[in-house]
């Protein structure tokens, strides 16, 4: 029986979070997940561009409901009062759905425990919890962790069960520091369409 997917705008920093809807997309619709998602860069994570970025899309979209999805990192960090500017954030603008702490960290969740913990002990040494680190920082060892070849807006993971078996179980893990607002929304809309491709078990059928 056809049911019309359901889809939703995701307003998101820049190229990396674009292919990564794009695969997750590709992914849902070869499960037969009635779920779309409609990635728009916003030139970034400053919550001025991201900001102008969601009324313009809600102006031109009455339709479809737009998430907000950046990283925490600059918001811990209060780069030019981000995080002070998104507490005072109008009725109208949503609650962001944050990474934490940035994008690599949540591509790592996509891999099996024993490989996640080698990115986050890397994370503990430098105090990315405390003090997230700018890209500068963490990219390099980033490069190194995925398998020697990376850059913003390319996707070294696959978007597959066991990878998303992976992220959902570290998302539902306190132990794990490693989270993302979008993960969880992901999941809980698959959950209350009752698909079951995705599940926390060994496999996903």
């Amino acid at each position: 029986m056809y049911v019309q997917n359901k889809t939703i705008i995701v307003v998101c920093e820049g190229a990396s979070e674009k292919a990564y809807i794009q695969e997750l997309n590709r992914y849902l619709e070869e499960q037969d997940i009635p779920l779309h998602f409609i990635p728009r860069p916003s030139n970034g994570g400053q919550y001025a561009h991201v900001i102008r970025k969601f009324r313009e899309e809600r102006k031109n979209n009455n339709t479809y409901r737009i998430l907000v999805w950046v990283d925490l990192d600059r918001y811990q960090r209060n780069d030019r009062s981000d995080m002070d500017n998104y507490r005072k954030k109008s009725n109208d603008i949503p609650d962001f759905h944050f990474t934490h702490m940035n994008f690599e960290d949540f591509l790592s969740m996509h891999r099996d425990r024993s490989e996640m913990e080698r990115w986050w002990t890397l994370c503990v040494s430098r105090g990315h919890f405390t003090t997230p680190s700018h890209s500068s920082e963490y990219m390099p060892a980033f490069t190194t962790f995925i398998g020697g070849r990376y850059s913003k807006g390319d996707m070294p993971i696959a978007i597959d069960c066991h990878s998303l078996n992976n992220l959902r179980i570290h998302q539902n893990d306190a132990s794990v520091p490693f989270k993302c607002d979008f993960a969880a929304e992901l999941f809980g809309l698959i959950d209350a369409e009752e698909f079951n491709e995705i599940s926390t078990r060994d496999t996903c059928y």
